[in-house]
């Protein structure tokens, strides 16, 4: 992922696999690769984008809501 926005590391150790990172609102980000899952669930319409990497089988997440009208979004990324 590409961006101009502070990551925020998530929990990690010796023996955490996978680790990730995120982002809350993020203005702008990018990812880029060819394995693609999307699914919509909730009484809001959430969804959930899943894009893996093809040479690492890294993870990139973004979870998009609406609240109060606003979209709101989440992304993360398989750092291990």
């Amino acid at each position: 992922m590409i961006g101009q926005f502070q990551w925020i590391n998530g929990y990690k150790d010796k023996h955490s696999n996978p680790v990730y990172k995120h982002a809350k609102n993020p203005d702008k980000w990018e990812v880029k690769d060819s394995r693609f899952i999307m699914y919509r669930y909730g009484e809001g319409g959430a969804i959930d984008i899943k894009i893996m990497e093809n040479g690492t089988d890294f993870k990139h997440t973004i979870n998009i809501t609406v609240d109060d009208g606003k979209l709101k979004a989440i992304v993360s990324e398989q750092t291990k």
